[in-house]
């Protein structure tokens, strides 16, 4: 029987534990069933003090889940189309809509077993934070009603780090955590170049993006896993990778 996250989140694994899951099914529609357009004026009045903060910001189109659940291994959601705008005025809620923010996190190991990530600049809505290239669920990852999530991982590698997802062997398994009204899903991927090299081809990248989004790169081992301020999303790939702390 499916367990709804909102309503029984007890019943799913505990937060901040990523686990492997054996289907993932997001569909998006038109459809509003939580009427966010309620909190339209709300939404455009954050805006505007975002936009006065931070100039760089960009109001595109994501996707935001309006139900997730969990069933025998499988995760399916349904979502629908908001804002960049939403995004920003839902995180600072404290009640928060009954909308789940997701993104599926692509995590790629060296060929001598580092996490390869970076670090977002200051003109980012999350600037100093730490973590795998990764990006929201967007309209353009929707294909025949349906998050189509590698494309989504790819275009985001490419985009921020240059590197091509496609030239790296794919795990076999999706993975998949939460966090408050957060939805993480990963998939590993394991490149044949050491640390060393990745690197070097996300600085050339970085050096060369006129968007400068990204101000470091970084290589993350079980020694020097607990230096970086990271984002959310990154204790359950570090668990997952160099075990659990505690």
């Amino acid at each position: 029987m499916p367990v709804s996250l909102l309503d029984t989140p007890e019943d799913w694994p505990p937060e901040n534990q990523a686990f492997p899951v054996r289907e993932l099914d997001i569909r998006v529609s038109d459809d509003d069933p939580v009427s966010l357009t309620r909190f339209d004026a709300q939404v455009e009045a954050n805006w505007v003090q975002e936009k006065a903060a931070n100039p760089h910001l960009f109001n595109g189109r994501l996707v935001t889940l309006n139900r997730v659940s969990l069933c025998d291994g499988a995760v399916r959601a349904t979502g629908q189309i908001v804002p960049y705008a939403y995004h920003l005025w839902w995180r600072r809620q404290k009640a928060k809509p009954p909308t789940f923010h997701s993104f599926c996190m692509p995590v790629i190991q060296s060929a001598d077993d580092a996490v390869i990530a970076i670090r977002m600049s200051n003109i980012t809505a999350n600037a100093g934070k730490v973590y795998c290239a990764s990006g929201s669920l967007e309209e353009d990852d929707i294909v025949d009603g349906r998050i189509d999530l590698d494309a989504n991982m790819a275009r985001e590698v490419a985009e921020e780090t240059g590197l091509t997802l496609g030239d790296m062997e794919a795990g076999p398994d999706y993975y998949c955590a939460r966090y408050d009204q957060i939805v993480m899903f990963y998939r590993f991927f394991r490149s044949e170049l050491d640390a060393d090299a990745l690197m070097a081809k996300v600085h050339q990248h970085i050096s060369q993006d006129t968007e400068k989004e990204i101000d470091a790169v970084l290589a993350i081992t079980g020694d020097n896993r607990d230096d970086f301020d990271y984002a959310h999303s990154m204790p359950p790939v570090l668990d997952l990778v160099f075990g659990r702390r505690g």
